[in-house]
């Protein structure tokens, strides 16, 4: 990509009158802890209020990974997307959040109750925080 192109887009977007979603990637790739997760969020966060949004029209995304795969590193995915939510609105203050649950319980495709068992219990903590 060139350099400022994605500012360029954003402000296209911003002179649309549109909000944006902004995932928690970067150069480096996908945030997987509350750390990076919060500092992705809180770059986007300057950069986009610096060329005019609203803190309002912003939504963060900080990427719901899937869990019980089988990788030892993907146990606290759940967990840290939890955690990073209050902290990215501290960091961000105005700002929306949003997660896709699906990738959640994706280890589980084709059980359907073990699915909606586990999206109702993330969706339960994950309101709460944010």
């Amino acid at each position: 990509m060139q350099p400022g192109l994605g500012l360029e887009q954003a402000r296209r977007i911003r002179d649309y009158g549109a909000g944006v979603v902004v995932m928690a990637f970067d150069e480096e790739g996908q945030a997987t802890d509350v750390e990076r997760r919060v500092a992705i969020s809180g770059r986007a966060y300057d950069l986009l209020t610096g060329i005019g949004f609203a803190p309002d029209e912003l939504i963060f995304d900080p990427n719901v990974l899937a869990v019980a795969t089988g990788i030892e590193e993907h146990d606290p995915y759940a967990r840290n997307f939890i955690e990073a939510l209050p902290r990215i609105k501290e960091r961000c203050p105005g700002v929306l959040t949003s997660g896709g649950i699906s990738n959640l319980s994706f280890s589980f495709r084709g059980n359907d109750l073990v699915r909606e068992a586990m999206h109702s219990a993330f969706l339960f903590h994950a309101i709460r925080a944010g």
